[in-house]
């Protein structure tokens, strides 16, 4: 890794030397203005870093939902197996940020786009961004309050296996005549079921001998999630120069789900287990924020937020084992409370000669205390009684950053600077407490050569150290006891299996730290269209993993299978992506207005720890593709969407006694969306129009043999109907 870094920085620093004495001493290098009359494709060219943007006319024009539809569209975004968004085939790895901070509450992918002013992505890191983000940042900015006036007005009903579900937004935005003062009020609130099942088998396959089957099991479940999220902002312009923002928010996320299970052995014996689950979180946060423009145009920005969540969660299910009938009742809740407060300062200058200087200071302060209460048939839980009742997290962390933007000349820009986070975490888990402290230096450095004056034709360099710290589930020690396994009110939990394994943290875990290189070019065809190739290569130190492992714990008076996080060494990734975008009228004027979106990539990793042939990271795909069609109609105020992603069956070696297989899945998702007027647009969306029911297969390697585990799951389509009307 440091040979190919260390070949392109010198290749580069050599060409920018001999660029930069080329140009006339005295030469003026005009400011970048990113303004609201360009493309979303033009605003990207703009950014040193590789900035992509869903601007606000997309988002407008898009009809869908919340973010993570939107994200659905984009080729950078890659999904995976498990419908989980992020960049290089890496959701794990990819920094998601709302407003430049790390979200709190709820799911940020699940935002009405109502409240959303634009999404910015970034396939490698900056200094301003963090030392976070292995794969890349998406940075979601909710809308602002502006001195204008507007309200909108959104509602939805959506149906998935014959499950309901509902949502509505409202926006509305004021300005106080005769006053300095701009008000913005929102309000969405979403209620939706989706519901589950699987079959599945476990055979047993001993050393010398043919495989003989085990037991066979049925799961199904419907969970239900409704939330209400109320926000609003005011703005106070003191003068031109000082503007003082207040923008509180309150939010509630309620889930319920309700299961089945049932397992049959080839012996006779049976088990059935019925759950039921609700988690419930209410959310406050203030933030306050005042921005001060200096007499050199250089801007100073001051926030401080305090935000506090409550939540709660309980689960009763009910057990039945056979033959000879044994029920057993289990009730397992826990109460959380949450206070985070942000201190943020940053501050932005220009200087002749080309730059635009960026630095800042962030301190942050988490506490959180968990209260546990666990019964079994009425009395308490021996098992876990043993961990105690309370768990607490004091986590500080203090992050100083600068980075500058320097445009050299007309066809070379830098962009360098530095993050530096040290975190300081204590863990409580009843009477034992562990202590942890990282420090995370973060340079980064991006280079964009741009040919013959023209910004449609781009070749970046970019080279970043990044980190991943594990969070308080991983480093927790009170483990999650598998419900399949036998625990019973007269004493500790008994022996398991490797597919019932309880899970439990890990102390002495250690941050991932990771060296990465990014390689683009960029051949922009014409206004709307480009075509680029993308590739990366990222090196991961101290890589968190699984391992599957039978040991003695507290809970139980026998061995248990067990999986927790451990560092399983290094890992190593590397791609090259191939992305697409035209636009038809780009070409020909009188055309139909078809707009192409594609994406093809592939991919390998490796870890050190781990035998192949199948050691990549789990959720790492090895070649993917998507396909995106676009189609407004010239006579009819309709326009027509078409969304495709492929992803191949493969195989991942979890650790050293397990490896799992995922099927191939294909997804087809269309939309349709009627502008009936200015102010009112209809649309409707069909997502898995294929519906593939998808396949895994666990193997997991014991002293008696081979346990395999196949499963087939079900998919279902969904069908939405939205109305938008602007009041």
């Amino acid at each position: 890794m440091r040979r190919h870094v260390t070949i392109c920085l010198s290749l580069l620093t050599v060409n920018s030397l001999s660029l930069a004495q080329e140009a006339p001493k005295s030469q003026q290098v005009p400011q970048v203005i990113v303004d609201g009359s360009q493309t979303d494709l033009e605003k990207s060219r703009e950014f040193v870093a590789g900035k992509l943007i869903i601007g606000k006319k997309t988002i407008a024009e898009s009809a869908l939902q919340n973010v993570g539809e939107i994200l659905r569209r984009e080729p950078a975004i890659s999904i995976g197996k498990d419908g989980r968004i992020g960049l290089m085939g890496l959701p794990g790895y990819t920094q998601v940020l709302v407003d430049g901070a790390p979200p709190s509450g709820r799911d940020p992918f699940e935002l009405d786009l109502v409240h959303i002013e634009r999404i910015e992505i970034i396939k490698s890191a900056t200094a301003a961004t963090g030392p976070f983000g292995i794969a890349g940042t998406i940075n979601i900015v909710r809308r602002k309050v502006t001195p204008s006036r507007f309200s909108q007005f959104n509602i939805g009903a959506s149906n998935s296996a014959g499950r309901f579900g509902a949502n509505l937004s409202w926006m509305n935005n004021q300005a106080v005549s005769n006053t300095p003062l701009s008000v913005n009020l929102s309000l969405s609130a979403s209620d939706t079921e989706k519901p589950s099942s699987d079959h599945y088998q476990n055979v047993l396959t001993r050393t010398g001998s043919s495989a003989e089957s085990v037991l066979q099991g049925d799961r199904s479940s419907i969970a239900n999630t409704g939330y209400v999220l109320a926000a609003g902002e005011l703005a106070w312009k003191v003068n031109p120069d000082h503007v003082v923002r207040f923008s509180p928010d309150l939010g509630r996320v309620t889930v319920t789900q309700d299961g089945d299970e049932h397992r049959r052995w080839a012996d006779g014996r049976t088990f059935a287990a019925h759950e039921n689950a609700k988690e419930k979180m209410s959310s406050y946060s203030l933030p306050l924020q005042w921005a001060w423009r200096t007499e050199n145009d250089s801007q100073v920005e001051l926030k401080l937020t305090n935000n506090r969540s409550i939540g709660s969660s309980s689960k009763s299910q009910r057990t039945n084992s056979g033959p000879q009938t044994t029920s057993i009742l289990r009730i397992n809740s826990q109460r959380s409370e949450n206070v985070n407060r942000f201190l943020n300062l940053n501050y932005r200058t220009d200087f002749t000669g080309g730059h635009e200087l960026e630095a800042g200071a962030n301190a942050t302060q988490n506490n959180s205390e968990t209260a546990y209460d666990d019964f079994i048939d009425g009395g308490r839980d021996s098992a876990l009684a043993i961990l105690g009742p309370r768990t607490t997290v004091e986590k500080q962390s203090y992050r100083l950053f600068i980075q500058d933007d320097w445009r050299l000349n007309k066809v070379l820009a830098v962009n360098a600077g530095i993050s530096v986070e040290r975190q300081e975490l204590k863990l409580n888990n009843g009477s034992t407490s562990n202590r942890s402290h990282f420090l995370m230096w973060a340079p980064s450095a991006h280079i964009v050569r741009k040919f013959a004056g023209s910004n449609k034709r781009q070749l970046r360099l970019s080279i970043a150290r990044t980190f991943q710290a594990p969070n308080t589930t991983q480093m927790g020690r009170r483990p999650s006891v598998n419900s399949l396994a036998t625990c019973d009110a007269s004493r500790l939990c008994t022996a398991n299996s490797p597919d019932t394994a309880d899970s439990v943290g890990n102390p002495t875990l250690l941050p991932e730290r990771a060296a990465g290189l990014n390689f683009s070019y960029a051949l922009g065809l014409r206004e709307n269209s480009e075509v680029s190739a993308d590739y990366h290569l990222r090196r991961i130190t101290h890589k968190i993993g699984s391992e599957l492992a039978l040991v003695e714990v507290p809970w139980s008076n026998a061995a248990r299978y067990i999986v927790r996080p451990a560092n399983l060494g290094e890992a190593r990734i590397q791609g090259v992506d191939v992305n697409l975008r035209l636009n038809s009228r780009d070409f020909w004027k009188e055309a139909a207005k078809v707009d192409v979106t594609a994406n093809v990539g592939i991919a390998h990793s490796e870890l050190s720890d781990l035998p192949g042939p199948d050691n990549r990271l789990a959720g790492h795909s090895p070649w993917h593709a998507k396909l995106g069609l676009a189609y407004t109609a010239s006579e009819w105020p309709l326009k027509l969407n078409l969304d495709a992603n492929w992803l191949p069956g493969d195989w991942v070696r979890n650790n050293l006694s397990q490896r799992t297989f995922q099927s191939r899945k294909v997804t087809l998702n269309t939309n349709a969306n009627w502008k009936i007027n200015s102010d009112i647009r209809f649309s409707l969306n069909i997502d898995n129009l294929l519906r593939t029911n998808p396949q895994r297969i666990d193997e997991y390697f014991t002293s008696a043999g081979t346990v395999r585990e196949e499963t087939q799951g079900t998919a279902h389509r969904r069908i939405g109907l939205r109305l938008e009307i602007k009041l």
